[in-house]
């Protein structure tokens, strides 16, 4: 045996034992040697990759293809190291030449099949991960991948089915979770609603029946079960159940920073620290709506913290770092972020979202700070114990709406956000408003209820000239689903439903200010959309629902002090569409409304002093 090979085994043998320097040292005198064959370097650079050195990884495995061409092993492990680089061209063409060489490679189907579903391929992704399993049948993440590529895509019962050959294979909690928690993204009835919520509470109630065990919840689930909201009924049972089966399998997720331990109301002395936390603190809806508390708090009164799990640059992540001299950038690993919130020794955390995404949801279960809030990012309770308030506002908030929250609800007076007035609406010149019949709905499909199909239907019935525009899903998926419902719901007046592309922020801008109405949906209305229109001067007819996530419109109007375009029900609501559509003096009126009330919905400083009282008080009297 040469010496380069010898190095070589002893090198592996340290790595298999978890002598991870003395493994580099051994490689690394093993590919100074002639005889170094192309495998030793490829190995380096295997290992440099396992402790997160990817540039030293790349390094290695380019050289053993430089000197082995026709290996697909390297070219599938410079893939992976391509893919933490997040250079995903890259990643897919090494996936794509290392199965022109080997092309049953499930891993590497899998693997590029991510990569198409990140890059939003999802037909290709699809493609890949059946390819995965007809290689090997047996490859539990190409099972998991697909489900979780036919949940994103809504369709339910395909993921189930492919969760459960994942489950078949190899049971874990993670799987187990993950397939309780599909819901449809498109409902097609309140029936299928009703079901899979059923479903879905007997799955949880066999779940906290079993020994469970998640060590990362981030990585093994790394979902939330964001759809439920969007049901228009009280989740806080389910919110409640899904705590609990997290808090029995994860017990390291209630995790206690050790300041929270001891704090007093009132002994603490000094400014109260607050933190904001959101992985939204980038051009988002979350970002526009919390902006103006976070930069608008006294400096002289609160010493304000921001935490973001955002790594995108713009113009809004720049307001954040640039308006906030405590300004963290969280790490992923969902422990060394409790760490660095934990070492900022807060007095309150406020989050503006718990629910859209797993990071700030799982981060949630601890107790960081001493006083916990969340608001209405995500509009419904998080059943979660360590949450101690629901920021929410008076004006949205319906009568004994407290029953619906695991946590203690705060209604602030009047309408609880700051809003800058949106520039992309502020930027577009002056328009004279000509009446006519063009009804926009520009809600995310997701918000579609089966309810709202009967309201669109009378909607056109009783204007047999107009059509509604809705604008195209993030997922191409959607859209064909709900025509397919509307279509047998709404089957004498479906071909006037039209979806539009979706849109950049200027053409969207210009749809809201073109429109005659905007329709808001019920259930879970527009929020900053809502914004975006009435900033417009274009109306919005709204439905209040039963709980706050479908009231911000009527929160809005409230705060204009104007009702005209608030439905009492559906018959209503489809009234004052069409009187906004034909009565030309009523659409004047109410636009000249809105115009009048702009100022009381924007830069709204009256909600940054009413948070200001409450943390006051918080802080000092608990």
């Amino acid at each position: 045996m040469s010496s380069a090979e010898e190095l070589h085994h002893q090198g592996i043998a340290a790595f298999q034992a978890g002598q991870i320097d003395e493994a580099i040292n051994l490689l690394g005198q093993a590919i100074a040697q002639e005889d170094a064959l192309p495998e030793i370097f490829a190995n380096l650079g295997v290992i440099h990759r396992s402790i997160g050195e990817l540039e030293a990884a790349r390094q290695h495995l380019e050289t053993a293809i430089e000197r082995a061409s026709n290996n697909p092993d390297f070219y599938y492990n410079l893939a992976l190291v391509y893919g933490d680089l997040e250079k995903l061209d890259l990643a897919q063409k090494h996936y794509e030449l290392a199965l022109s060489m080997r092309p049953g490679m499930a891993p590497a189907l899998n693997n590029l099949g991510n990569i198409k579903k990140e890059k939003k391929d999802f037909d290709g992704a699809v493609i890949c991960y059946h390819q995965a399993l007809e290689a090997d049948e047996t490859y539990v993440p190409a099972h998991k991948n697909l489900a979780d590529a036919l949940e994103s895509a809504g369709f339910d019962e395909a993921a189930h089915e492919a969760y459960a050959a994942a489950l078949h294979l190899r049971a874990d909690t993670g799987t187990r979770i993950r397939d309780a928690l599909v819901l449809p993204v498109i409902p097609n009835s309140r029936d299928h609603i009703a079901e899979s919520r059923g479903r879905l509470e007997e799955k949880l109630d066999a779940l906290a029946e079993d020994d469970l065990s998640l060590e990362d919840p981030l990585r093994e689930v790394g979902a939330t079960n964001f759809l439920l909201a969007y049901h228009g009924l009280d989740d806080k049972a389910i919110q409640e159940k899904i705590a609990q089966v997290y808090l029995k399998a994860c017990p390291a997720l209630a995790f206690e920073a050790p300041h929270a331990k001891d704090w007093m109301a009132g002994l603490e002395g000094g400014a109260p620290r607050i933190g904001f936390v959101s992985s939204f603190f980038n051009e988002h809806t979350i970002a526009k709506l919390n902006h103006g508390l976070i930069n608008g708090l006294p400096k002289a009164r609160f010493d304000v913290s921001v935490f973001s799990f955002s790594e995108v640059q713009d113009s809004w992540s720049d307001r954040f770092k640039s308006g906030t001299p405590n300004y963290v950038q969280l790490e992923k690993e969902l422990a060394a972020a409790q760490k660095q919130i934990a070492d900022a020794e807060l007095d309150i955390l406020y989050y503006t979202d718990i629910g859209m995404e797993p990071q700030t949801y799982f981060l949630s279960f601890a107790r960081l700070a001493p006083v916990q809030c969340v608001t209405w990012g995500h509009p419904v309770t998080t059943g979660i114990p360590n949450m101690d308030y629901f920021v929410s506002g008076a004006l949205t908030e319906p009568e004994n709406s407290s029953d619906a929250y695991s946590e203690k609800l705060l209604r602030l007076d009047g309408f609880s956000t700051c809003v800058a007035k949106p520039e992309e609406i502020a930027g577009l010149p002056d328009k004279d408003y000509s009446p006519g019949q063009r009804i926009v709905c520009p809600q995310s499909l997701f918000k579609y209820h089966p309810d709202f199909d009967a309201i669109l239907g009378g909607i056109l019935r009783s204007l047999p000239d107009a059509e509604i525009q809705l604008i195209d899903g993030s997922h191409p998926a959607w859209s064909a689903l709900l025509q397919k419902r509307l279509i047998r719901s709404l089957s004498d007046v479906s071909d006037r439903i039209q979806i539009l592309p979706r849109l950049n922020r200027e053409a969207f801008a210009e749809l809201l200010r073109a429109a005659d109405v905007i329709l808001d949906t019920p259930h879970f209305c527009g929020g900053m959309t809502t914004y975006q229109a009435l900033a417009a001067g274009t109306p919005v007819v709204t439905l209040p629902g039963d709980y706050m996530r479908g009231r911000l419109g009527l929160g809005l109007y409230r705060q204009m002090q104007m009702t005209d375009c608030v439905a009492e029900d559906a018959a209503d609501y489809v009234e004052i569409t069409k009187r906004l559509c034909s009565d030309v003096a009523f659409a004047k009126r109410v636009r000249a409304q809105i115009t009048e009330g702009q100022s009381n919905i924007f830069d709204n400083r009256a909600a940054i002093d009413r948070h200001a009282k409450f943390f006051e008080k918080v802080m000092f009297e608990g």
